[in-house]
């Protein structure tokens, strides 16, 4: 009879104790140091931590870390703290509209053809004075 091995599972958390990874079975860290031990046992839950331990994935939607450790253990963080997270995002920059991208796209295209113009201005300047410095 074939003896299944087990798996150990590490997370990693941050300064608020929000677990922010989770490693074991397969990708189990060369170096443990700043890992915390939380669970082992057989089977994809274990093998394939990141995807089959937490219920729902680490992280919600937003980016916001859906568990924390409390004493040793994983737990669910309540939705206050998810709020208060979530209030802490920086603000997105002010993304232009497609009117204001279609707008700047013209003006662009203008300024493009005006220096082209001056180029080839600047140009046929260059070979009329090369041609009356030369057709002495």
């Amino acid at each position: 009879m074939k003896e299944t091995m087990k798996s150990k599972v590490y997370v990693l958390v941050d300064s608020d104790n929000r677990i922010i990874r989770c490693e074991g079975g397969y990708t189990t860290p060369g170096d443990l140091t700043g890992w915390i031990y939380i669970g082992e046992g057989t089977g994809d839950k274990y093998n394939l931590c990141q995807s089959h331990y937490f219920d729902g994935g680490l992280y919600d939607v937003d980016g916001i870390p859906r568990y924390k450790l409390v004493d040793g253990a994983p737990a669910l963080r309540t939705d206050a703290e998810m709020e208060a997270d979530r209030a802490a995002l920086p603000v997105p920059e002010n993304i232009p509209s497609a009117k204001q991208l279609a707008e700047e796209n013209k003006r662009l295209k203008a300024q493009i053809a005006a220096n082209a113009d001056r180029q080839e201005f600047l140009e046929d300047c260059i070979a009329e004075m090369a041609s009356q410095v030369y057709s002495v």
